[in-house]
């Protein structure tokens, strides 16, 4: 057998347990939030999120997915128990309608069909409660959304030409989820709120808020 090809596997076995060789953990130097790291100095993150964006209960809108990608920072202080990140979303919800009465269009009904895209910016600051590999967190943060609504309908034999309406939104966003800390990361569940006013032609003044629930993974770097 080779010994000096065995050698530094024996020599790097025998000094894992005081740091001096590299170990897989789930965070950043940090394998539970119970045991941070000496002079721990906190440790990036890049999120990925996939969603269930479910705005029935405050517009006309019907489900769709919503996909979010952050990034940011999880500070040193008390076990990583801060965090903040930046974030941009992406979902494009719809709605529609069939024979509604109208004196004023041919025939005294018509039909149309609606789809928004939501563009979603936003910044968001957590609270982690760091009870070991399983991490619950609360957020709260601003939202931009920058909301583009193509309309087009039929009124009788008579089409509806597409209309394009642009406008930019001011919301906030609260999502509450658990973290377990697991490979390079956190894998996690999370349920959201989001909420903010519209007020354009093709919408009427209402709401684009909505219930999220889905789940990510965060790389701790």
């Amino acid at each position: 057998m080779n010994l000096l090809f065995l050698r530094p596997l024996l020599v790097c076995a025998s000094i894992t347990s005081v740091g001096l060789c590299p170990t897989a953990h789930a965070d950043r130097g940090m394998p539970s939030t119970a045991m941070p790291p000496p002079n721990d100095r906190g440790a990036p993150l890049i999120g990925i999120k996939l969603q269930a964006l479910l705005p029935q209960a405050f517009s006309p809108l019907r489900t769709h997915i919503l996909a979010e990608l952050e990034a940011g920072y999880l500070l040193p202080f008390g076990r990583r128990v801060l965090g903040i990140t930046g974030s941009f979303a992406f979902s494009m919800p719809a709605t529609s309608g069939t024979d509604l009465a109208d004196s004023r269009v041919p025939g005294g009904s018509y039909n149309y069909s609606s789809t928004e895209q939501h563009y979603l910016i936003g910044v968001t600051l957590w609270a982690n409660m760091p009870l070991g590999r399983v991490v619950p967190y609360l957020g709260i943060g601003p939202r931009i959304y920058a909301v583009r609504t193509l309309s087009n309908g039929q009124a009788g034999d008579a089409q509806i030409l597409e209309t394009l309406e642009t406008s930019t939104e001011v919301g906030v966003g609260v999502p509450v989820g658990v973290n377990v800390l697991l490979g390079p990361g956190r894998v996690f569940g999370e349920f959201q709120l989001l909420w903010a006013g519209i007020n354009q032609k093709s919408t009427g003044a209402g709401s684009i808020g909505s219930l999220t629930i889905g789940a990510g993974y965060r790389f701790v770097l």
